[in-house]
């Protein structure tokens, strides 16, 4: 069995290799690739999807509602883990699968949010950045060691657990917030705590929840003025899980230090990058070669299992 018709919404700067894109023509009777300039771009179109009834995604983007309303779609491949630009509902309704690759950058993202954090607590950038331009001396530089310190984990899934195992093996206390409690975990000697007293009780905050209508804005300016002077806001996830106007006045004002992965907006980059508090990586998490790799063996292994009729990593 095949499909018909395949869409690849690939990046034109860095598209996907031939040897994938060859393992992909395996599912189909023919491919198309539409290449974009950048992540929500919305240059994929309606005309796009004539006549195909599978599209795999490599990117982000705000897509209309009436791509996937007028199109013969049956099957949407996310080659990443996060869906909330889809409308699921939308999906659902017509018939169409989605499904995503949940896991597969869990080590890689990890690792870069304790880096993050040794960079930050250690200022390691700043230093390495003051010696670059011709400088010596330590005055400038006083940090804080991470051992007995607290770190308040927001959501406790794949990625969420191994920071928290990483962050338990450099000698910190782990408290947390999930949906759901996790008493396997809480035997490792995890606290469970409100978002509140999470806030209250952490030198360090690392968001790894995903964005929906209970998670955004889960820090706002109600609870955010609990948070510890001196203390580390980190997020991997959505900056959308942040009110982003108090980020901003709390580190103006050398409250906090903050590190955010994924701030889509070029306007609010621009804001934020006057502040030497508030680091910015270019979303760039999952992009280790271990990651990659699991990527493109899940996204064919979710294809193979649809066509057996037993879709796995499956959200609609």
């Amino acid at each position: 069995m095949k499909f018909r018709k395949m869409v690849l919404y690939d990046l034109k700067s860095d598209p996907i290799e031939k040897k994938f894109v060859d393992s992909l023509k395996r599912y189909t009777e023919s491919i198309e690739i539409v290449f974009a300039k950048k992540e929500y771009s919305k240059e994929l179109k309606l005309v796009d999807l004539i006549n195909a009834d599978a599209f795999i995604s490599r990117l982000f983007d705000d897509y209309n509602d009436s791509l996937f309303e007028k199109s013969n779609l049956k099957y949407i491949g996310a080659m990443h883990t996060d869906i909330s630009h889809f409308n699921l509902k939308l999906l659902k309704k017509k018939g169409i699968t989605l499904t995503n690759v949940a896991g597969y950058s869990t080590e890689a993202v990890a690792e870069l949010t304790i880096s993050a954090l040794l960079n930050i607590s250690r200022r390691t950038y700043d230093a390495m950045n003051f010696v670059k331009k011709g400088n010596w001396g330590f005055e400038k530089f006083m940090g804080w060691e991470l051992k007995g310190k607290t770190v308040g984990i927001i959501g406790l899934g794949r990625i969420g657990s191994r920071v928290a195992e990483i962050a338990m093996s450099l000698g910190m206390n782990i408290v947390y917030f999930s949906h759901d409690r996790k008493p396997e975990q809480e035997k490792t000697g995890m606290q469970f705590l409100d978002i509140t007293n999470l806030i209250k009780q952490s030198d360090v905050i690392s968001l790894h929840c995903s964005l929906n209508d209970e998670t955004k804005n889960i820090l706002n300016e109600s609870n955010m003025k609990f948070m510890k002077k001196g203390s580390i806001l980190l997020n991997s996830a959505r900056s959308e899980l942040v009110d982003l106007d108090t980020l901003y006045n709390l580190c103006k004002q050398n409250k906090i230090s903050a590190w955010f992965e994924a701030i889509e907006d070029e306007r609010t980059r621009k804001k934020f990058k006057i502040l030497d508090n508030i680091y910015l990586t270019p979303h760039f998490g999952w992009m280790t070669k271990e990651a990659q790799q699991k990527l493109r063996e899940m996204t064919l292994n979710n294809i193979e299992a649809y066509f057996k009729g037993n879709a796995i990593n499956k959200i609609v």
